[in-house]
């Protein structure tokens, strides 16, 4: 923040700083995406500038999802089993994640409600620096969750790691925040749950919010190991960043992408059926590193890949 105080406030750093604050409207970052997937296809990034139409280069593909309505629960929602799901700035980008994530917790017996006035954490802004527009956008979650008193789970660890901070410890209004991931490991009977076995190599990149911030790596092999046949691997050099890092690869697209580029070529050496990835953005980033090296390896979320696993009577993510 001091620092971006310092900063001259140029135009870019104006436009920049209106679009973060933009991702309070919900499809702002969905809708952003898109074109921005368009004008690759149609030549135009070199008009954006070097760097932005460098860093924007190669994005995956991602299907508008529309997002499940969770079962209603028992009457006393608020003291049943259940959660409150996070959605995030991304969601729009992460559909089928989200579903997958409703599908696999309501097999499980969990009561999932969505607050409908959350927004996006705050993660984006304070990366960028704008601390005011994060702290306006933590306080709208805040009111958004006042009344929760289930935990509140998130599917993306960067999120998590910024729901989990947002007061310090033993002094938190908020909910008790957790990873997908954890919760279903010590929260759910997950070993219970009847999946279909999968007999292909699976490749786990941990995000760093998920391994430094959240401490949490562990629980993501913990839940992929409960699907039968499937043979598990971590990614040669999982420890070095993907290059995603928040903002970080719209203002350092080159070294960003040589990250990227160091985790596709360990991926190549491996060469998995899928890879995944608990946080959007590094998902993201490995996709368009794969897709430089002509590596067509799917990059998704652990749960989508469990989710596919369970039988058909929880009907399809």
């Amino acid at each position: 923040q001091l620092l971006m105080a310092q900063r001259p406030q140029t135009l870019k750093v104006r436009l920049y700083q209106a679009l973060i604050q933009a991702t309070r409207i919900p499809t702002v970052i969905t809708t952003a995406y898109h074109m921005a997937r368009l004008a690759d296809r149609l030549g135009l990034l070199p008009f954006l500038g070097q760097r932005l139409g460098s860093a924007l280069k190669g994005l995956p593909p991602r299907p508008r999802v529309r997002l499940l309505r969770p079962q209603p629960g028992p009457s006393d929602t608020q003291t049943s089993a259940g959660v409150s799901l996070f959605l995030g700035c991304t969601a729009g980008l992460d559909g089928a994640t989200l579903n997958a994530t409703i599908s696999v917790l309501q097999a499980l017996g969990q009561t999932v409600h969505i607050p409908s006035s959350q927004g996006c954490c705050g993660a984006l802004a304070a990366h960028a620096g704008f601390a005011h527009i994060a702290a306006v956008q933590k306080h709208r979650n805040r009111i958004a969750f006042r009344h929760e008193r289930r935990p509140v789970v998130a599917i993306a660890s960067g999120c998590t790691a910024t729901l989990a901070h947002y007061d310090p410890p033993n002094e938190s209004a908020f909910p008790p925040v957790f990873d997908i991931h954890r919760f279903l490991v010590e929260k759910t009977a997950l070993q219970d749950l009847a999946l279909r076995p999968l007999h292909q190599t699976v490749a786990v990149h941990e995000p760093c919010s998920l391994r430094n911030a959240l401490k949490g790596s562990e629980y993501v092999y913990k839940v992929l190991g409960q699907i039968p046949g499937v043979n598990i691997v971590p990614i040669p050099g999982n420890t070095v960043c993907c290059g995603a890092a928040g903002d970080y690869f719209l203002r350092e697209p080159k070294r960003a992408q040589a990250l990227g580029d160091t985790q596709a070529s360990a991926l190549a050496s491996l060469r998995p059926d899928i890879v995944v990835s608990a946080n959007i953005g590094c998902a993201l980033a490995l996709s368009a590193a794969l897709k430089r090296q002509g590596l067509a390896i799917p990059v998704v979320h652990p749960l989508l890949v469990l989710a596919q696993q369970l039988p058909p009577a929880y009907g399809a993510c």
